[in-house]
């Protein structure tokens, strides 16, 4: 998915083409554990967690997953940032 895209390294930030992150981890995200049948796949994970599957990428960035398009192994656990945190970050409209 970023295979083309330009990586910076600015103060220590790592930036992806000419935007710096808009969400990082944090300790207010709510984990999730990847469940053994089910949702495995971000786009459907943010549907679950924000009604929105729009919002799969905010869920790559803040776990580092580089490529989006394959499922997230069984057991893995997740950040899934607020809705607040989205909010205050006009991210999504609560």
């Amino acid at each position: 998915m970023f295979a083309k895209t330009p990586v910076y390294d600015v103060g220590g930030t790592i930036v992806f083409g000419l935007m710096a992150d808009v969400i990082v981890p944090d300790l207010t995200d709510n984990l999730f554990i990847i469940p053994l049948e089910g949702v495995n796949r971000l786009d459907l994970i943010s549907d679950e967690f924000y009604g929105t599957p729009e919002l799969w990428w905010v869920l790559a960035r803040v776990n580092n997953i580089q490529d989006a398009l394959v499922g997230v192994p069984v057991g893995t656990t997740i950040r899934i940032p607020t809705k607040d945190r989205l909010a205050s970050a006009g991210v999504l409209n609560v």
